[in-house]
C-alpha cells in the first residue's frame, strides 16, 4: 500500500514542478518586451532623429500635426505602420516583439504630444 501513495506521489510533485516552470518563463517572457523609448532608439532613431524629424526633406514626420492630417495619431494606426511600413518605410514586424508595436505606438503618441522635447 506504502508503494502505491510513493507512485501516486512522484507523479503529483513532477506536475507541480512542471506547472510553476511555465509560470515563471511566461514571466520571464512578458518582462523580454523593451520599453518604448528603447525600440524606438534601436528601431526608428536612424531615420526618425532627434524623435520625430525624418532624414529626408519632403517626407512626413513623427510631429502630432503630421500624424493627426494623415489620420494615424492613434495607437492602432502606428503599430500597424510599424509592422507594416507605409510609403518608402519598410515594415519592422520581424525586429518587434509580441506587443511591442502597441508600446512603441504609445511612446511616440506621447513624445508627439509633447512636441519631441
Amino acid at each position: 500500500m506504502k508503494i502505491f501513495k510513493f507512485l501516486f506521489v512522484i507523479p503529483v510533485i513532477t506536475l507541480i514542478v512542471i506547472f510553476q516552470t511555465s509560470l515563471q518563463n511566461r514571466y520571464l517572457m512578458a518582462s523580454d518586451i523593451r520599453d518604448g523609448e528603447t525600440i524606438f532608439r534601436n528601431v526608428c532613431a536612424g531615420c526618425h532623429v532627434k524623435g520625430g524629424s525624418v532624414v529626408l526633406k519632403g517626407y512626413k514626420s513623427l510631429k502630432l500635426s503630421d500624424l493627426e492630417k494623415k489620420g494615424i495619431a492613434d495607437v492602432n494606426s502606428i503599430a500597424e505602420i510599424a509592422n507594416e511600413g507605409i510609403g518608402f518605410m519598410k515594415g519592422y514586424k520581424n525586429k518587434l516583439k509580441d506587443g511591442e508595436d502597441k508600446v512603441l505606438a504609445q511612446w511616440i503618441i506621447q513624445n508627439a504630444e509633447k512636441g519631441w522635447e
